[in-house]
């Protein structure tokens, strides 16, 4: 009794489906998670990491307006928004980018009211070729505070390239 000719194939197609969908432990495929911790914020003040490098990808944690010791600074939204954002500098320098390589925050504001000068803190942060962003207004952020912001980067010689005028320069 022979074989179709199609059944042959498929069986092969199937064949090689399964021995590419088994772990391959070659070198190749190796993935590094690298914790990214900087000695010079406030401590996570829950079970979380300040930033996770992936690749060239660095994922921040929300940041908070908080100083060294975990206190929220006094000065409301304006002085939390300041703070958070030397905080996020400091979790990107110690995993190996910048401001400049940021290339997606997400805002997070107790008050929208308090937008406006949010915004006039960020723009002295990023006052040239800003990141994607999404702002929201939320019910309450951890410890009390106005503002939380978290953001990815990319880590390596950065290349910026520009399509069309950047709406930052508007700002």
């Amino acid at each position: 009794m022979s074989s179709h000719p199609i059944v042959n194939l498929q069986a092969n197609v199937l064949s090689e489906s399964l021995k590419m969908s088994k772990p391959n432990t070659d070198l190749q495929n190796k993935v590094t998670k690298t914790i990214i911790t900087s000695p010079y914020i406030y401590k996570p003040v829950g079970p979380y990491s300040q930033a996770i490098k992936a690749d060239k990808t660095l994922y921040l944690s929300g940041v908070l307006g908080l100083d060294p010791e975990a206190r929220l600074v006094t000065g409301g939204a304006e002085a939390q928004t300041r703070q958070a954002l030397d905080n996020m500098k400091q979790v990107l320098y110690a995993g190996g980018s910048s401001l400049e390589a940021v290339v997606k925050t997400t805002v997070l504001l107790v008050n929208m009211d308090d937008f406006q000068v949010f915004n006039k803190v960020y723009a002295e942060y990023f006052s040239k070729d800003c990141p994607a962003r999404s702002t929201y207004q939320v019910s309450k952020l951890p410890l009390g505070a106005a503002v939380e912001i978290e953001a990815v980067a990319l880590c390596g010689d950065l290349v910026i390239e520009e399509m069309g005028t950047c709406p930052c320069a508007r700002i």
